[in-house]
C-alpha cells in the first residue's frame, strides 16, 4: 500500500536532499511528442486486425524522490479500438495525471487536452483509487498520450494487453528504503530483463480461450506489493501476511468498524427467532433477509458507508453491505458468522503465497454451525445456502476473524443437475406431438431461474423458447417451485415439433435430440495455451420416448456409445433402444471437474467431437406401402 499524504510530503522532503544514482537510459518516448508518420498510421503491420495498438508503454521509478512515472501512447485504429480511450490504472491520492488526444486535420495536428472533469477517481482501500480517465475526441485515427505520476512502485504492470503493444519498457531501480515483492504472471517471452529493467518488445494481443477462468490469470504481467517503507525516521509494515490483511481491515471504518454494530436489524432478529427456534432455519431466514437489499451490481470487499444502517434503510447497497449485513444478522441470532474477503473471477486470482488488499474486490458471509461450514452470498435472489455465483468460484477466500484469516476454498459443492424427459407420438403428417416435463436441481435450478428472471413474464419466455427454436410450439407451460429456492424447478409443457423429420428416397429421418442436438464444439482449437474452467460440474441426462404411427418401421437404429474422459474426468453416454413401434433414446452428459489442464484439453475436444458426430446419426423409418 502506499504513504499518506503527510507522511509522503516529509519523505519526499528528505529524499530530494539526497543524490541518487538513477538508472541511466534513454527514454523511448515523451509525453506529447506525436509524429506524423503515427497518426498517419492505418493499420499494425504485424496484426493487421488490432482495433488499436499501444506503440509505447514506459515507466520509470525515480530514485531522487522516489516518483513512478508511466507515459503510454496508444493508436485509434478502428471503431471497435475506441474504447481505448477509456483507461483504468489504480493508484493513490497523490496522483496527477496528464493527457492529449492528437488528430489529423487537414494536414495539421489538432490537440486536445484531458480536463480535470473526466478523470473519476473510485476508491478501493483507504487513499488508494482506480483512476478513471475518459480521453477527449477520441476517433478513428487518434492518438493518444497519457502520463501518470504517483510516489512509490506501481502495483502493476502490464506487458500484454487485449491490443498488441509494441514497445513496453519498465525501470525499478533497486532501493535500501522499500521492500517489495514482485510476481511475474503469463506465457509470452520477454524481449529483455534484468533485476530492475524489463523490457517487451512486439508483445501480441492476448487472445481469450473458451471458457477461461480470466484473462487476468495468463496475461502477461507483473503485480508489486510494498512491505514496508524504512525510510530514516519512518517505518511502516504492511500485509506480509493474511493475518496482517485481517488486522488491517479490522481497522478499517468500512469494513471492521461496521461489523457487531447492529441495533438496525433488532427488529429483523426478533422476527426470526418467532418463526424458527433451529440455527439453521435461523440461518436460511437471514440469508433470505439480507437479501431485501438489493445488489447496485458494485464489486466491493469495502462497505459504502461506515454505518450499514444507511444501506439497511435505503435497501441498496454493493457486495459488502449486503454480505456484512448478513454476517451482523448471523451474530445476532447467536450463529458465527465473519466476513470472507476474495477476488471474483473476472479479476484474477488470488496469490496463494503472496497476500495483497489490492486483489480483493468481493466479501462473501461464512457462518458455522455444528462444526459445519456455509459460504453464502445474498447480492443474488437466487442464491441458495451452498450456492454461490459463479463469479465468487475462484480459488481461495479468507475468513476475516479478529486478528486473524483462515483459507477457504472456493469450489462448489453441488453440480448442475438437469434431466429432461420427452414422450411424443409421430403422426402420418410427420408432426410430433406430445410432452416434456423436466427438473433442475442446485446449479441447474439457480443458472434455469436466473434465465427465467430475465424474462418481464412467463409467457415471453416460452415465446422466446420458440424463437429460438424454429418449427416448434409450446403450449400449457407451468412451473413449479420456481420462487422458492430451496427446492428443484419443475417445468412441464406440451409441445409440437413440425421440422424434426424429413423424407428422401421413400425413408423418413429423425434426429434423436431434436432441438436439442449441438452442432458447433466450443473447442475449436487443435492446441491450447490456458486451462479450461467450467466453474461447476454437471450432469445432464435427457430421455427421448417415441411413439410411432400403425404402418411404420424403423430401418435402422445409431448404435449405443460410452465414452469417457481419464481419471473419471467425464462421460458421454447414448443409449438407442426399440420395442415394436417405441423408440427410446438416452443421451448423459457428465463433467465430474471444474477445470482441465491443457494436458487433458485433447480428451476434453474429442469428447465433444464425439458428442456431436453421435448426435448427428439420424433414426431411419419407413412406412409400409
Amino acid at each position: 500500500m502506499k504513504l499518506n499524504l503527510n507522511s509522503i510530503v516529509l519523505v519526499a522532503f528528505f529524499l530530494l536532499t539526497i543524490t541518487s544514482n538513477a538508472f541511466a537510459s534513454k527514454e523511448p518516448i515523451k509525453f506529447g511528442k506525436v509524429s506524423k508518420e503515427e497518426l498517419e498510421m492505418s493499420i499494425y503491420s504485424k496484426d493487421s486486425s488490432a482495433p488499436a495498438v499501444i506503440l509505447c508503454d514506459y515507466g520509470y521509478w525515480n530514485l531522487r524522490g522516489y516518483m513512478f512515472t508511466k507515459v503510454i501512447r496508444i493508436k485509434i485504429l478502428k471503431k471497435e479500438g475506441l474504447e481505448y480511450g477509456n483507461q483504468v490504472y489504480p493508484s493513490d491520492e497523490g496522483t496527477t495525471i496528464r493527457g492529449k488526444t492528437f488528430n489529423l486535420v487537414n494536414g495539421e495536428i489538432q490537440v486536445d487536452k484531458l480536463k480535470g472533469e473526466s478523470i473519476f477517481k473510485e476508491r478501493i482501500y483507504e487513499d488508494y483509487y482506480n483512476y478513471r480517465i475518459a480521453m477527449p475526441n477520441v476517433k478513428v485515427g487518434s492518438v493518444i498520450d497519457i502520463e501518470i505520476t504517483h510516489f512509490g512502485i506501481p502495483t502493476i504492470w502490464h506487458f500484454q494487453q487485449n491490443i498488441p503493444i509494441k514497445w513496453s519498457e519498465l525501470i525499478i531501480p533497486q532501493s535500501m528504503y522499500i521492500d517489495y515483492r514482485k510476481n511475474f504472471f503469463g506465457h509470452e517471452q520477454l524481449y529483455y530483463s534484468s533485476n530492475e529493467h524489463w523490457i517487451a518488445k512486439d508483445m501480441p494481443a492476448f487472445k481469450p480461450e473458451a471458457f477461461i477462468s480470466s484473462s487476468k490469470n495468463f496475461i502477461t504481467k507483473f503485480e508489486f506489493d510494498v512491505l514496508a517503507y524504512r525510510f530514516p525516521g519512518y517505518y511502516k509494515e504492511f500485509t506480509t501476511d493474511w493475518d496482517a490483511v485481517a488486522r488491517r481491515l479490522k481497522e478499517s471504518s468500512y469494513f471492521g468498524g461496521v461489523l457487531n454494530i447492529a441495533l438496525y436489524l433488532s427488529n429483523a432478529a426478533k422476527e426470526i427467532e418467532k418463526q424458527d427456534s433451529t440455527p439453521m432455519g435461523r440461518m436460511k431466514l437471514a440469508y433470505q433477509t439480507a437479501k431485501h437489499v438489493k445488489w447496485n451490481e458494485q464489486k466491493s470487499f469495502l462497505t459504502t458507508y461506515s454505518s450499514l444502517g444507511m444501506s439497511y434503510k435505503e435497501g441498496v447497497g454493493n457486495s459488502a453491505d449486503i454480505n456484512m449485513i448478513l454476517v451482523n444478522l448471523l451474530h445476532k441470532l447467536d450463529i458465527e458468522a465473519h466476513p470472507v474477503v476474495l477476488s471474483t473471477r473476472d479479476n484474477g486470482l488470488l496469490p496463494r503465497f503472496s497476500p495483497s488488499i489490492n486483489k480483493l474486490n468481493y466479501v462473501i458471509a461464512y457462518a458455522k454451525i455444528d462444526n459445519i461450514e456455509y459460504l453464502m452470498d445474498a447480492t443474488e435472489e437466487n442464491s441458495t445456502v451452498g450456492i454461490l455465483p459463479l463469479r465468487c468460484l475462484n480459488g481461495m477466500g479468507h475468513v476475516m476473524m479478529d486478528n486473524h484469516s483462515i483459507q477457504v476454498v472456493l469450489s462448489p459443492t453441488k453440480k448442475e443437475q438437469v434431466t429432461e424427459m420427452f414422450n411424443l407420438k409421430l403422426s402420418d403428417d410427420l408432426v410430433l406431438r406430445g410432452n416434456v416435463s423436466s427438473i433442475y436441481r442446485d446449479y441447474g435450478a439457480y443458472n434455469f431461474r436466473n434465465y427465467f428472471k430475465s424474462f418481464n413474464s412467463q409467457d415471453d419466455m416460452v415465446e422466446d423458447m420458440e424463437e429460438n427454436h424454429q418449427g416448434i410450439t409450446i403450449s400449457n407451460y407451468q412451473l413449479t417451485d420456481i420462487e422458492n429456492i430451496d427446492l428443484p424447478v419443475m417445468e412441464s409443457y406440451e409441445m409440437e415439433i413440425k421440422n424434426q423429420l424429413y423424407t428422401l428416397e421413400n425413408k423418413i429421418y429423425l434426429s434423436p435430440l431434436l432441438h436439442l442436438k449441438k452442432t458447433d464444439n466450443p473447442f475449436k482449437e487443435a492446441e491450447r495455451k490456458y486451462p479450461v474452467s467450467f466453474g461447476f460440474c454437471s450432469e445432464k441426462k435427457y430421455i427421448f420416448q417415441y411413439t410411432l404411427p400403425e404402418g411404420y418401421q424403423i430401418t435402422e437404429l445409431p448404435k449405443s456409445l460410452k465414452m469417457m474422459l481419464p481419471d473419471n474426468g467425464g462421460s458421454a453416454i447414448f443409449s438407442f433402444q426399440s420395442n415394436g413401434n417405441n423408440i427410446t433414446v438416452l443421451y448423459q452428459f457428465t463433467l465430474n471437474k471444474t477445470d482441465y489442464s491443457v494436458e487433458e484439453y485433447q480428451y476434453l475436444r474429442e469428447l465433444y467431437n464425439q458428442i456431436i458426430n453421435k448426435q448427428s446419426e439420424p433414426i431411419i423409418l419407413s412406412k409400409n406401402e
